[in-house]
This record gives structure tokens, C-alpha cells and sequence, in this order.
């Protein structure tokens, strides 16, 4: 059997000692080894081809808080008060006087202590020590803490009353140390000879001729190594940024808006009649500070008459909603619900000049919805939205563009079927097909309707779509809970594998 001279070392410590099981920190002293890093890789080696085992025990100790260090100095607020008295040639003192020897919160734990001890008592208001010169086990224990940690010395009560008192904490540590199996017993039985190796042959070398006296050692690249777990982005952030890098391959721009809006540019400008549901308190948070947002007035003028008669400048668009439209709800803040607000925002800040060019914009962001956390609902998460807006495009061509944009991100069988959105017609939802799941629905799209047009004075096909990127996450890798992705657990934050 092949062994690296490190492992080589590790044995020939057993065979010298006789021992059959060694702790790591004893091992890490010897010459041969010099460092607990080198001792626990020689270990893992020789664990790999069964020659030792690694054992781990958990062992708790206890040590002084910092109040207690601060106590062993200075002694137990009962100790303090007996020598104050011994001090002055007394063996009693009014409460009142304690606080002249005490810090305030010292006084009332103090004097339960000393009852309870039964080192004095409290009468009319005055401390009557029995003894000055009493034994404490409580103080002696604290003093060999300072000494010794290890926690099976010293009697479990004491060391309760001295944790509720926050004078000492419990903590656990691991304590390693390195066994021989039946093979390494067998092994070590043999001469081990500890011949210098050379890893790297050099000029140098080759010139002296020293690479004739010593042992080169041959690569094996299937030896087992320490896990390495360098800095990586969370799979969410990474997942962001790919589907970023689609978008942007494809043309598009990114575009931001605030996370505070109005309901105005929430709900009303997408033709959403304001006492739909998804406006309850249930579905959406609605903000205490600021109350109310600032709204364009001409363009809340012409998204009221599309709501309540269906026209824009008296031209007809639709039948409307038919209902008394209310200024004030328009102004009320809310948490952004969906990042469409993001391009319908980009939409309306376009000059007439500039509606005439064809766009293609897309935003990532963060969404708020008042919904219960479940398994796949949370609160907050991340949604992309994307719109293409020129005078030439069309249904079929949104369904091209989603195909595209889901290949890139790895679904290679989609299939889109007819929907419903509030404020686009026609409307789809895309599916993908994932092996052993079957089809599931990935984002909904479809073309803005007239009424969400029209008041921003666009005359041209808008197609849009949207995408919740937390699910799409799930998808990607393989959960089946939405909360995993925020639980911030550093195993699975380490292992997990994600595949653009």
C-alpha cells in the first residue's frame, strides 16, 4: 500500500508509543507531525484507505462570565458586606446602609442569598450575620472554575445557582483523537521507514543529483482531501443574475422603480377597478407614513375617464367599468404588488419621439403581497417583468420571445395554453416540462388591453410577461418548500449545486 509520508509519520507515532488511540492535540506536539492541520489531513488519508478512524467526543465545560471574573475579583456581593462588617468590628447593619457597600441591583439578590445560605437573617430591617468567617462552596467553586473547566469536577447544583446568578456559562466543545483499526494495528506491525520524498522535481535537483537519493513520489489525483468551501452567491442572487444575463443577451434594458407606490400606478393605470380584490387588505400592504403619493394629474385625469366611461379625450377605447372612479384611493401608498408597475412607469415616461422607436425593457426586483407563509407563499419575494413594445409585433411573436428566453435559462419542452390577467388580452401562462414532474406553469403573458394603453397615448402592440423568480428557483433546484431559499442554513448553503 502506497503512503504519503505524512501518514507514513502518523503511524510510526503509534509504533513508537504502542498506543492504539491518540488525541489529536498530543499527536500535533510530536516532531513528526508539528500541527493539528497536518495531523487531521494524514488522518483523513489513512481513514480513506482504513487504517485509523477519526473520532470525535463532545465534551462541555464551564468557564467564568464576564460578571464572573468581574465577582471573583471583587468577591460575592454577600461576601463584600461580611468583610465591610468585620472591617468595622460588627456583626450587623441596616438594609438601608447595604448601598453604601453594594451596587442597587446587588442589594435584593444579596440578601435571598445570605437567608438562604443561612449565614444571617433579616430582622426589623437589620442583617444579623451568624458568622463573618463562613465557608462559602459557592465562592470555592468560582475560584477553581478560573483553574479548571472541565464541568464533571464540580457539584451540579452549585453550578446552577452560579449560571442563574450569570456568573458561568456551560459550552460545549470536540475533542478529536486519532484510533488504529485491526488494519493499521497489522500495518504498523512492519518496519516503517521514513524516506525524504520529493513532490516537485527541480533544475536544482536534477544538477546535484540529489533526485537519486531520493524517493519521487507518483501523483495520485484520487487521493481523498479536506473539503474546501470557498465564498460563493447565494443560489437565489446567482439565479437572478442569470436570468439578468438572458434578458440583457437578448436585447433588452433594465429598468428600476420604487418599492413604494401609489395605488394609482399599482392598480388603476393597468385597468384595474378599484374595488377589485387583490386591492384588500389581505392581498396588499397598505402604508401608515406616507399615506398618500403624488400622481400626474393629466394622466390620472385620463385613467379615471377610461374607468368610468371606457373613453380617453372622449374617444372610445371600451365599455369601462362603469363606476364613480375615487381620486383619493389613487393616491393611497401601498407596497408594489407586481414590477409590471416598473414598465408601465418606463411607458410613461416616454416623449412622442420616443414612442415612435420600439422598446424592450425588463426589471428585477423585489414584490410585497399580505399573504400567509406557507410552502410556496411568502411575503416578499422576486419577480421579473419584462414588456416589448414596436408597431410590427404581435402574439405569435411574444410566444417566440418566452420560448427563447426559458431555453436559455435551460427548459428545452415548453408549452404555452390560454389565460386570464386583469389587464392584458390575450393572455397565456408558459409551462415547462421537468423530469418526473411533468408540465408545471413557469409565468403568465399576454398583450396590455387599450384601456392600459391609450391613457399613455401609445398606439402600438405592448407585449408583457412576468415571472416569479423565487419559484422559479424551487424549480431549478428541486425544492419543495419556498422557505428553504431564505433559511440561511450554511449546510445546504455549502452542498447546494446550481446548474445555469
Amino acid at each position: 500500500m502506497e503512503l504519503h509520508i505524512d501518514e507514513k509519520k502518523l503511524l510510526k507515532i503509534f509504533q513508537d508509543s504502542g498506543k492504539e488511540e491518540i488525541p489529536v492535540k498530543e499527536l500535533s506536539r510530536n516532531e513528526l507531525m508539528g500541527s493539528e492541520t497536518k495531523v487531521m489531513r494524514s488522518a483523513l488519508w489513512l481513514s480513506g484507505k482504513g487504517l485509523v478512524d477519526i473520532v470525535e467526543r463532545r465534551r462541555k465545560y464551564v468557564k467564568l462570565t464576564e460578571r464572573g471574573e468581574k465577582t471573583l475579583k471583587e468577591g460575592l456581593p454577600e461576601r463584600r458586606i461580611a468583610e465591610y462588617l468585620k472591617k468595622k468590628g460588627i456583626t450587623h447593619i441596616p438594609i438601608e446602609d447595604v448601598k453604601d457597600i453594594l451596587d442597587k441591583s446587588e442589594i435584593n439578590p444579596a440578601l435571598g442569598y445570605l437567608k438562604r445560605k443561612g449565614i444571617a437573617k433579616i430582622e426589623k430591617g437589620v442583617i444579623h450575620f451568624k458568622t463573618l468567617d463562613y465557608r462559602d462552596e459557592e465562592e470555592e467553586v468560582l475560584k477553581n472554575i478560573k483553574i479548571d473547566g472541565n464541568i464533571e469536577k464540580y457539584p451540579p447544583d452549585i453550578l446552577n445557582i452560579l449560571k442563574k446568578r450569570g456568573l458561568v456559562e456551560i459550552e460545549e466543545t470536540t475533542e478529536r483523537s486519532i484510533r488504529l483499526t485491526e488494519k493499521g494495528k497489522e500495518y504498523i506491525k512492519e518496519p516503517i521507514e521514513i524516506k525524504e520524498e520529493i513532490t516537485q522535481l527541480t533544475r536544482e535537483d536534477i544538477i546535484s543529483g540529489r533526485w537519486k537519493e531520493c524517493y519521487i513520489r507518483p501523483y495520485d489525483v484520487g487521493v481523498p482531501t479536506e473539503e474546501v468551501y470557498p465564498a460563493k452567491y447565494h443560489p437565489l442572487t446567482r439565479m437572478i443574475y442569470e436570468v439578468r444575463e438572458v434578458l440583457l443577451s437578448m436585447g433588452f434594458k433594465e429598468v428600476k422603480s420604487p418599492i413604494v407606490e401609489t395605488e394609482f400606478w399599482n392598480f388603476d393605470i393597468l385597468f384595474e377597478p378599484q374595488d377589485h380584490p387583490a386591492r384588500d387588505m389581505q392581498d396588499t400592504f397598505f402604508l401608515k407614513y406616507p399615506k398618500s403619493g403624488e400622481i400626474p394629474e393629466e394622466l390620472l385625469r385620463k385613467v379615471k375617464e377610461v374607468h368610468e366611461r371606457g373613453t380617453v379625450d372622449g374617444r372610445k377605447v371600451s365599455k369601462g367599468w362603469n363606476y364613480e372612479f375615487q381620486e383619493e384611493i389613487s393616491r393611497r401608498t401601498v407596497l408594489r404588488t407586481h414590477t409590471t408597475v416598473s414598465s408601465i412607469r418606463y411607458l410613461a415616461s416616454l416623449s412622442q419621439e420616443e414612442k415612435e422607436k420600439p422598446h424592450k425593457v425588463f426589471c428585477i426586483d423585489r414584490v410585497f403581497r399580505n399573504e400567509a407563509i406557507d410552502y410556496k407563499h411568502l411575503p416578499e419575494f422576486y419577480q421579473c417583468d419584462g414588456i416589448v413594445m414596436d408597431k410590427n409585433v404581435n402574439f405569435d411573436n411574444l410566444i417566440g420571445i418566452l420560448v427563447e428566453f426559458l431555453r436559455k435559462l435551460g427548459f428545452d419542452r415548453v408549452r404555452v395554453r390560454p389565460a386570464y390577467f386583469p389587464f392584458t388580452e390575450p393572455s397565456l401562462e408558459a409551462e415547462v416540462y421537468l423530469e418526473g414532474k411533468g408540465w408545471l406553469e413557469i409565468l403568465g403573458a399576454g398583450m396590455f388591453r387599450p384601456e392600459v394603453l391609450a391613457p399613455l397615448d401609445i398606439d402600438k402592440p405592448v407585449l408583457a410577461w412576468g415571472i416569479g423568480l423565487s419559484r422559479l428557483a424551487m424549480l431549478k433546484l428541486g425544492l419543495k418548500d419556498i422557505r428553504e431559499l431564505h433559511r440561511n442554513d450554511l449546510k445546504w448553503l455549502k452542498s447546494v449545486r446550481y446548474a445555469p
